[in-house]
């Protein structure tokens, strides 16, 4: 839906599309909260509940993908050149602040639970509501016609229709540029299944959310660093702050998942236990370290790539589908990672991969995304963004 939702975007607007996106997590908030209720004794769950959950997961992709298109039109269109990192950048902070404020909701509730379950009925219908609450508020997102940035230009918004956008959607599969992207876009989020997954095998459940609470405050100030006080800084010329950011992403890769490497072989040898916070803190700093390490990753290497998508347009339609493209493909990646543990290789079928593999198997896209990086700054970012190739519109100086 991701991919559509760029042209769909074009049509309806960011303000209806975010609207109608995000009802989807409070329907599947409500379905959570149904199958909680719903639960037996005995741990079962009736088949009603079953099938409102799978249905509320398949329309929380559909809207997913449009609320991501919308955020990704305003922060690639609606700022001017010297904007977009700290645009995208303050999403991404917002984005996290929300996780950081329910990982630590929860921490606290269930620190000395014995199960670690804390969840009531105020709980849940407090998230449903304020979820709920988001659809309403998109009603205040300016159509991009009506902006007019700080440098006085003003955002373009042409008339355009169902039959356009489905070609030109199908032609961002020939866009030199975006195919360069392909590998990075599929592998932003294909880290999540290790990182939120085997990773979290060797913490206790407690320890799980402590940890969690630094990674999503870790994505929010490597955001904002990255974003605004580099990438935005217009001492440097455009090229020069794409290389260095490039640079940094190596850097970061080869130093973030070299340290995961070491962790992930001590950890899966015979005979480790789970780590606890609140009693072995010791063992706990330098994996929390690690943790954090991979949450200013995930935030630079969204940001990283969101710059450069911004770094080569600034008409609104064409940024619209980029936007799209970026989120199909990497909802494309994430969901082929998590099909591979969930469903190929598992235990059932007898090749289950290890915790190490699966590190592994996280690490080499992110990898090769640093090959397509270098790749897209040598040949499509440039100090000025020529439009005239695409819209006809005359070169527009980056500041």
């Amino acid at each position: 839906m991701g991919l559509l939702a760029g042209g769909l975007n074009n049509i309806l607007g960011p303000r209806i599309l975010a609207a109608i996106g995000g009802t989807g997590y409070a329907v599947y908030a409500a379905a959570q909260y149904n199958v909680f209720k719903s639960k037996g004794a005995d741990g079962s769950i009736p088949d009603s509940a079953n099938t409102f959950s799978i249905i509320s997961g398949a329309y929380i992709g559909l809207c997913a993908g449009m609320l991501w298109a919308a955020q990704g039109q305003i922060c690639l269109t609606y700022p001017t050149e010297s904007q977009k990192g700290t645009f995208f950048a303050t999403f991404w902070v917002i984005f996290n602040i929300g996780a950081l404020f329910g990982n630590s909701l929860s921490t606290i509730l269930s620190w000395n639970s014995a199960t670690g379950l804390a969840m009531s009925d105020a709980m849940y219908l407090i998230f449903i509501v304020l979820m709920a609450c988001g659809s309403v508020v998109a009603f205040l997102i300016q159509p991009p016609g009506t902006i007019i940035r700080e440098d006085q230009t003003q955002v373009e918004s042409p008339p355009t229709n169902v039959g356009r956008e489905f070609v030109e959607v199908l032609k961002l599969f020939t866009n030199p540029a975006m195919l360069t992207l392909l590998i990075p876009c599929m592998a932003s989020n294909w880290f999540y299944t290790y990182q939120f997954g085997p990773f979290g095998d060797y913490f206790s459940g407690r320890t799980n959310s402590l940890k969690a609470i630094f990674y999503w405050g870790a994505q929010a100030a490597g955001a904002w660093v990255l974003g605004n006080m580099y990438l935005d800084n217009t001492k440097y010329t455009r090229t020069t702050r794409a290389w260095t950011g490039f640079y940094l992403i190596a850097g970061s890769t080869i130093l973030f998942f070299g340290g995961g490497a070491a962790f992930e072989y001590a950890a899966s040898a015979p005979g480790f236990i789970p780590i606890d916070a609140g009693k072995e803190t010791g063992r706990f700093i330098g994996p929390f370290l690690l943790y954090v390490c991979y949450g200013i990753y995930d935030a630079w290497f969204q940001i990283y790539t969101n710059y450069l998508i911004g770094a080569i347009s600034n008409d609104s339609e064409t940024l619209s589908r980029y936007a799209g493209f970026y989120k199909g493909t990497q909802s494309a990646g994430g969901g082929i990672s998590w099909a591979l543990n969930g469903f190929v290789f598992t235990a059932k079928n007898g090749n289950k991969l290890t915790s190490t593999a699966q590190f592994w198997v996280m690490v080499v896209p992110c990898l090769l995304s640093i090959a397509f990086f270098g790749i897209y700054c040598k040949t499509f970012v440039k100090d000025f963004t020529d439009e005239s190739a695409e819209t006809g519109v005359s070169a527009m100086k980056a500041h």
